[in-house]
């Protein structure tokens, strides 16, 4: 955000404090809307909208879908707990996160919660402090996209204090093995199974991958693959089988490591890529080497991100329904509020939207 607008942004959260403080605006009050205060302020509303949220996730104002933002009744009361849920996820405003965030907002504050944000970027110390700032907030529950959630976790004792306050967490996409009692996730074994056999229709024998390491879900898209593959009675080479974590990305498409992967990638026809945004990173890889998909390689991707969308990249890619995974987490979360012995995993089913990123050499012999 530009200096000017966070200035704006603080002038005008600190204004809402005040005049709440001086009793301008009483508990249960309406604020006024966001069009208003942007005039007011003479800014944006996408600045208001900031300077209001932090305010939401401290407790002080509530947002009500359809009607507007409001100063919590009970707010300053001794000993209230606020109907603040805490939120975690590794990456916030961009690729399928908003859709995530925006399906959590709808389910909880239309129930009269808030929301306490925290945003990891898939590192456990981001998390460390994302989780005392959550354990500080006393929330009365949790949804959480877990950090490197296939290796150990360092924050356990956090989670664990967590649960021993009672509160419910509800996990994204992946989970820590000793907190996986209630989860949403999209089914990644039978996405990857899908888009492996849709290659195998298309007559392609010979396959390489690229799946993240250090995610639970890299795991399972790779599980799915290994399905198809030996339903098919094809042997996996682990050397067109290159594995990555989140530190890796940097070095592994700036350019100085392009020979490495396309000498894993070898003769293979078809590459299956762990998300969209490694198969962009992979189609870029391969133009600056003079290859190009389908032609040389065909290739399918994981989430359906506007990346794959004709306009842009045009892969075909399982499509990760992102609304309706966060509006999925904030209903379990509230059956969990009112039940905690609730034991539940929600797994959705995957489609393939279907592109020209695959080249049908069934047809070609």
């Amino acid at each position: 955000m530009p200096i000017k607008n966070l200035l704006k942004h603080r002038r005008i959260s600190q204004w809402i404090v005040n005049s709440i403080n001086n009793g301008h605006f009483k508990p249960g009050d309406k604020l006024p809307s966001e069009h208003a205060l942007a005039e007011q302020f003479d800014t944006s509303r996408q600045t208001v909208r900031h300077a209001t949220e932090e305010l939401v996730q401290r407790g002080l104002l509530a947002r009500q879908r359809g009607s507007g933002t409001y100063v919590c009744g009970t707010a300053f009361q001794e000993g209230y707990t606020p109907k603040r849920i805490g939120v975690i996820t590794t990456y916030l405003d961009d690729y399928i996160f908003p859709g995530i965030i925006r399906g959590i907002e709808d389910v909880l504050t239309s129930q009269g919660y808030s929301i306490s944000l925290g945003i990891t970027h898939n590192r456990h110390t981001d998390e460390t402090a994302c989780m005392n700032r959550i354990l500080e907030d006393n929330v009365c529950g949790l949804i959480v996209e877990g950090t490197k959630s296939s290796f150990p976790s360092p924050n356990l004792p956090l989670f664990e204090e967590l649960r021993s306050r009672g509160v419910p967490m509800v996990f994204l996409n992946g989970y820590y093995r000793e907190f996986s009692q209630c989860g949403v996730f999209q089914d990644d074994v039978s996405a990857g199974k899908l888009l492996t056999e849709h290659l195998l229709e298309n007559g392609h024998r010979k396959f390489a991958a690229i799946f993240k390491a250090d995610d639970l879900q890299g795991l399972k898209r790779f599980e799915g693959m290994s399905l198809a593959l030996t339903e098919a009675g094809i042997p996996i080479d682990d050397q067109r089988i290159l594995w990555f974590t989140t530190e890796d990305i940097p070095d592994l498409f700036s350019g100085e490591m392009d020979s490495f992967v396309l000498k894993r990638l070898g003769d293979a026809t078809a590459l299956l890529c762990y998300n969209d945004q490694i198969a962009a990173a992979i189609t870029e890889l391969l133009k600056r080497n003079n290859r190009s998909v389908p032609e040389d390689i065909s290739l399918v991707s994981f989430d359906n991100s506007p990346l794959a969308a004709d306009m842009a990249y045009g892969f075909t890619s399982a499509i990760y329904p992102s609304a309706e995974i966060g509006n999925a987490a904030a209903k379990l979360l509230l059956r969990c509020i009112r039940d905690n012995t609730l034991r539940e995993h929600v797994r959705l089913a995957p489609d393939i939207c279907y592109r020209s990123s695959v080249r049908n050499l069934a047809d070609e012999t």
